[in-house]
């Protein structure tokens, strides 16, 4: 059967763009295990091993869309699936990167005396929001191709003959193709995906003992250990309820959109930014993210980018609460059966 030119265009791109992750996790964990002498960033043993666990999850991930993009040229059902997740996680966070370029971009942070660079802090942000631009519109682009019929069909492995013809005719066996996977089924597999990876960042919290901070109040020691497990429990419970269709799922992940909401507007009480920015000081104190002038040593004040990435996240986060909603009341006879 003859590969549809879009399918291999697309598993070209995800090739190239793997293969260049692949190169920069190998680079990262080249430089975290052996460039310890040439990296001052490295005798904060937490910072260090941040890296080395970035490096390790970039490396897997660019591996993971490797054996996608091979299996793309090989026309895997289970590919298609895959590459519409891919997509669907780099529209969402290149859009939400490109949109806080653009904003820092307008009021770049100032620089310190005697660190003047001839190239203006703007341009930099610009230039990195029209790379994320780009890449957000790849992943819509992924979306959109890999759920025409006749792609769904192709790799559903029927119309062959139609794939060997004319292209009107392709399309017209194409329309009574079977309708595949729905496009609300995707956003909850994208969702559950997410969940899943999310857990990947226990060991982080853990190690270094960081604090946490919710509701306005923060949790430090045993107390954080505890809740950060109580979350992950829940999200892997949602990661895998969510693509095993379970009942109580549903009803779960119901609750963490309320959840996500409460959280979303405790921001808006009385004295609960001011603590938020006094935990992100103590939090960039045990990261030593400080840099040094030929005077002083002056420490990266993060409010305009902490005040930036809450209108941002805000706007982002709201409407990924009604998608992950829509998508949930869509999908309902997955895990409440026919009404």
């Amino acid at each position: 059967m003859r590969r549809p030119a879009g399918v291999v265009v697309a598993a070209v791109v995800l090739g190239l763009m793997a293969l260049m992750g692949i190169f920069g996790g190998l680079v990262s964990m080249g430089v975290c295990l052996f460039g310890q002498a040439a990296l001052a960033i490295h005798s904060i043993a937490s910072v260090r091993a941040m890296m080395e666990i970035f490096a390790g999850m970039m490396l897997c991930f660019s591996l993971f869309c490797g054996w996608t993009a091979v299996d793309l040229f090989r026309m895997r059902r289970w590919a298609r699936h895959s590459i519409l997740v891919l997509g669907g996680l780099e529209f969402l966070f290149c859009a939400l990167l490109c949109g806080v370029m653009i904003l820092v971009g307008f009021k770049p942070p100032p620089v310190p005396e005697g660190a003047a660079s001839p190239v203006s802090l703007q341009a930099v942000f610009i230039g990195m929001a029209a790379f994320y631009g780009v890449l957000s519109l790849i992943g819509a682009w992924w979306l959109v191709y890999f759920n025409l019929a006749p792609v769904r069909t192709a790799f559903a492995g029927t119309g062959q003959a139609a794939m060997e013809t004319e292209p009107a005719a392709s399309l017209g066996v194409a329309a009574q193709a079977p309708a595949g996977t729905p496009a609300w089924r995707i956003v909850i597999i994208v969702w559950a995906c997410l969940m899943l990876v999310s857990v990947l960042y226990l060991p982080v919290v853990l190690f270094m003992h960081l604090p946490l901070f919710l509701f306005g109040v923060v949790f430090r020691g045993t107390a954080a250990a505890a809740l950060m497990l109580a979350v992950v429990a829940v999200q892997l419970y949602l990661g895998a309820g969510l693509l095993r269709k379970w009942k109580a799922a549903w009803y779960v992940a119901l609750a963490w959109q309320v959840y996500t909401v409460a959280v979303f507007l405790s921001f808006l009480l009385p004295g609960v930014w001011a603590r938020l920015m006094a935990y992100e000081q103590e939090v960039q104190g045990r990261w030593g993210l400080a840099f040094t002038t030929s005077n002083t040593t002056v420490a990266i004040d993060q409010r305009p980018f902490m005040l930036m990435g809450a209108v941002v996240g805000g706007i982002f986060g709201a409407a990924i609460v009604a998608l992950f909603t829509v998508a949930l009341f869509k999908r309902r006879e997955d895990y409440l059966g026919a009404s």
